[in-house]
């Protein structure tokens, strides 16, 4: 029986078997405002229940707004993050050229500069993987990525990130908005995965998940966040 990871959504752990399998990378997408992000959170709640290691990628919102989008669901992070298990690269903010100190736990990055942010997944990874050989990471969402590089630098440096990532005993999250790249480009992201959960606003489908069959079900986001109904 392959181990399976929780995901922090009860109900979708019971139709998968368990959750996501152990040491294994899942591409959530959907079109916008569907809940991929919402699945991240979750999955770092997990982290934090399970009191596991969580390296997280943002492209989209900063660690101050990761912790208010947190607390809409009464999840908090300041704790785990005083524990120095939540590992963040803030790509977000690098975005936008902002300057804010690092520590061991805390790296900014432009999403412009690919080296240098597989260069400090690479620093965390190190850190990580001298604490213990089981981790989360998340990395919300390539879209940004895809829109400030060339599409195919991108996946290869995604092939890189979910190697890298396996290699060291993770068991990680990749999300991506649906349309952001062409069709040729999406076919070879989802390569590079192995796992894929697509969702379009009212049903979840696990179209490839390794040792379980393809399931859906319809599901909601409530104030307790992603529900399946």
């Amino acid at each position: 029986m392959i181990p399976k990871i929780k995901t922090g959504i009860a109900a979708f752990d019971d139709l998968t078997g368990g959750g996501l399998p152990d040491n294994t990378i899942t591409l959530i997408y959907g079109p916008p405002k569907t809940g991929t992000s919402v699945f991240c959170y979750h999955f770092l709640q997990q982290a934090i229940s399970d009191d596991e290691f969580c390296l997280y990628l943002m492209t989209d919102y900063n660690l101050f707004q990761l912790e208010e989008k947190m607390m809409q669901f009464n999840w908090f992070i300041h704790e785990y993050l005083q524990k120095e298990m939540l590992y963040v690269l803030d790509i977000a903010s690098g975005s936008i050229g902002a300057t804010q100190k690092e520590t061991a736990t805390f790296k900014i990055s432009s999403p412009q500069n690919p080296t240098e942010m597989v260069s400090k997944i690479i620093e965390d990874l190190q850190s990580i993987y001298q604490k213990t050989h089981r981790f989360r990471s998340v990395l919300d969402s390539t879209t940004t990525l895809f829109s400030f590089n060339s599409p195919i630098l991108i996946v290869r440096v995604l092939k890189s990130y979910v190697m890298r990532i396996k290699v060291a005993g993770g068991t990680g999250i990749i999300a991506y908005t649906e349309g952001a790249a062409d069709s040729q480009i999406e076919t070879m992201l989802k390569a590079t995965v192995d796992n894929i959960i697509h969702l379009d606003g009212e049903k979840i489908d696990v179209e490839a998940m390794t040792g379980c069959d393809n399931v859906s079900a319809n599901y909601k986001i409530t104030d307790e966040g992603f529900c399946i109904i």
